[in-house]
């Protein structure tokens, strides 16, 4: 029998400047809500920014909000892959949560942009808008993947629940390092790249064997 060819068929280009154009508005995007934040970024600064008419846009998103959540999936799921590649890679179970940890903190170094993005959207979260839910789920598989991820190194007769581990990694890690970012600024943040891992590490494995779970 015949193999069937799964030779990738070339995309027309039309279809190509269409991929363009919208990783460009994403690209745009991404960099405006870290500069102004999303609350205050418009749809017409995106547009301005990438030299494309509003109504360009919409034909590629609904709304602002629409492009929030592409942004959130893309970038939640750039550091999940890295945090999966990362746990692959562990010599042990016991050497997860380190590889987890450094993996999160290096993304956040080499992507400030979504380190800002991020911490804006789990305030929008918080509001009582249309798009919170939305983000919310993201949000939530993201964790529970994560939380399977890690899993093996909590091991067995420890009170702290997967999921309550997840939290506390997801929420240390971008907490410490937003705070530093902000204060101490991002080259400052990237030199002591060691000292941060170190800290968490100790934070977290100390959460860890004292079981003190978030519920």
């Amino acid at each position: 029998m015949d193999t069937p060819d799964k030779t990738p068929i070339p995309l027309s280009r039309v279809a190509r400047r269409k991929a363009r154009t919208n990783k460009q508005l994403l690209e745009v995007a991404r960099q405006l809500f870290s500069e102004k934040g999303i609350y205050w970024a418009k749809v017409e600064d995106i547009t301005g920014r990438a030299d494309i008419g509003k109504g360009t846009f919409y034909k590629y998103f609904d709304s602002k909000e629409a492009i929030i959540l592409v942004l959130l999936e893309e970038g939640l799921g750039e550091l999940l892959a890295k945090t999966e590649q990362a746990v692959q890679a562990s010599a042990s179970d016991s050497k997860i949560l380190s590889a987890v940890i450094k993996t999160r903190v290096d993304f956040f170094i080499d992507y400030p942009d979504y380190l800002l993005f991020f911490h804006q959207v789990r305030g929008l979260m918080q509001l009582e808008v249309a798009a919170a839910k939305d983000l919310r789920e993201v949000y939530d598989a993201h964790l529970r993947r994560l939380a399977q991820l890690i899993k093996p190194a909590i091991g067995r007769g420890k009170s702290i629940k997967a999921c309550d581990m997840a939290i506390a990694i997801a929420a240390y890690v971008s907490g410490l390092v937003t705070y530093h970012v902000l204060f101490e600024g991002h080259d400052a943040v990237r030199q002591r790249r060691d000292y941060f891992v170190r800290v968490l590490e100790q934070s977290l494995l100390t959460l860890l064997k004292t079981g003190n779970g978030s519920r």
